[in-house]
């Protein structure tokens, strides 16, 4: 018997271990990867960005309540001091949090000797089969400490069966910090979803996000590979939601890269609705308009020899990617350089700094670094993240309504969240 049951050791089921163990509970953390972490040794290309001092709840998408409330309790602040208790002093990159090692394993571990010192009784390689509510017997309470010297709630008689491959487990307390369907090989698998609707809660349908996207709109096939700066905006029904700059992949699907992902969540959102989805793509943000369609001017009036057009540019772009825009121009790429006209000059001014590709679908749950979706909000205290509908029952992490932009801020969310459901006021 124990006062608190986590299910799932990603990075918010260690942060609520952690906390619930510091206050005196007996915790059992329940995870079936073989391994705790699994995903966090995943972040920051196996550096771990664990948070950002940029904090704010602009940086989110989902349910603002959520945002707020928890970012009101626990913070970046919270996060660094915390970690610099744990022996991991942080390595600030401009605003981008670190561990001083640049290793995610030094988080992992630093939980892992953590959670040994506060004898949580860690269990992997374990399947849920059934989760349900379950009246705690005079017996059971002789086995458990009694919570509500830590906590503000009174101690009542009901709490939590876990039906498991590897037996039964009963508890005061569950916290349900499993994730949803983003990058699955690493654990958030969907497989705990039933259960959890068996209790009465409504998951909203996961959305992959920080995703790549399959477009029309270019030649994918031949620009594949290519990357270069650029920046992106997102048009929803005509309407322009976001924009981002940075590295852009390109690929034989379409889109990707950080700029790519930073505007993913609202256009995964919008594609779920039916609502038409564009990108608009600046191939040279370092240009602007006038100023590129001057520089092509000027390349054409000082050639005077027989080069091409695209020889004549060579330099300004990839040769794969330059050649594919002077195409979506409607110029010919095998047009004299010193034959180009003034329309022609903007025709390929537009091709470099305006394309527009249309934007089909998410790349896939199993390519992407988080969902969008998750727990109902409205099923939940947001100050607490306690369920109205079974007392002593908690969500965090990304199986709430909540997902940032890269740079930290998802894995803030689920220190938050961790946070404040460990702490089970």
């Amino acid at each position: 018997m124990y006062d608190v049951i986590i299910i799932g050791a990603g990075a918010s089921g260690l942060m609520a271990a952690a906390v619930a163990a510091s206050k005196g509970a007996r915790v059992a953390l329940l995870e079936h990867k073989d391994d705790i972490g699994k995903k966090i040794l995943a972040t920051g290309n196996g550096r771990c960005n664990f948070t950002n001092t940029d904090m704010s709840v602009n940086k989110f998408h989902g349910s603002k309540s959520l945002i707020k409330n928890g970012l009101s309790q626990f913070n970046y602040a919270d996060t660094i001091r915390f970690f610099k208790e744990l022996g991991i002093p942080a390595y600030d990159n401009g605003g981008y949090i670190y561990p001083n090692s640049r290793q995610a394993a030094s988080v992992v571990a630093a939980f892992r000797m953590e959670l040994m010192r506060l004898h949580v009784d860690m269990k992997t390689g374990i399947s849920i089969t059934e989760i349900k509510a379950a009246r705690i017997t005079a017996d059971d309470t002789n086995s458990v400490a009694n919570l509500a010297s830590n906590n503000k709630k009174a101690y009542d008689l009901t709490g939590y069966s876990i039906q498991t491959d590897k037996g039964s487990f009963k508890s005061k307390r569950l916290i349900i910090a499993c994730g949803l369907t983003a990058s699955p090989k690493l654990g958030s698998d969907g497989s705990l979803f039933r259960q959890i609707e068996a209790l009465g809660h409504h998951i909203q349908k996961p959305l992959a996000a920080l995703c790549g996207f399959s477009c029309d709109g270019l030649n994918f096939k031949k620009i594949t590979g290519v990357r270069c700066d650029a920046t992106v905006a997102s048009m929803i029904d005509g309407q322009m939601t976001e924009q981002n700059t940075g590295e852009l992949q390109l690929a034989d699907y379409g889109i990707s890269g950080i700029p790519v992902f930073q505007i993913s969540s609202l256009m995964s959102r919008a594609l779920d609705k039916g609502q038409r989805v564009e990108v608009i793509i600046d191939f040279l943000p370092a240009f602007s308009d006038d100023e590129l369609n001057g520089y092509i001017k000027d390349r054409s009036i000082t050639t005077t020899d027989n080069r091409s057009l695209n020889e004549m540019l060579n330099g300004l772009l990839n040769n794969k990617l330059l050649l594919e825009l002077i195409h979506k121009s409607g110029v010919s790429p095998d047009k004299k350089g010193r034959l180009l006209t003034d329309d022609d000059c903007k025709s390929l001014t537009h091709s470099i700094k305006h394309t527009a590709v249309s934007v089909k679908k998410p790349r896939g749950a199993e390519f992407a670094q988080v969902c969008a979706g998750g727990i109902c909000t409205k099923e939940i205290d947001v100050r607490t993240l306690e369920s109205k509908i079974h007392p002593g029952l908690y969500f965090c992490g990304e199986l709430l309504d909540v997902d940032g932009i890269c740079g930290g801020y998802n894995l803030q969310w689920a220190w938050t969240s961790g946070y404040i459901a460990g702490e089970m006021q």
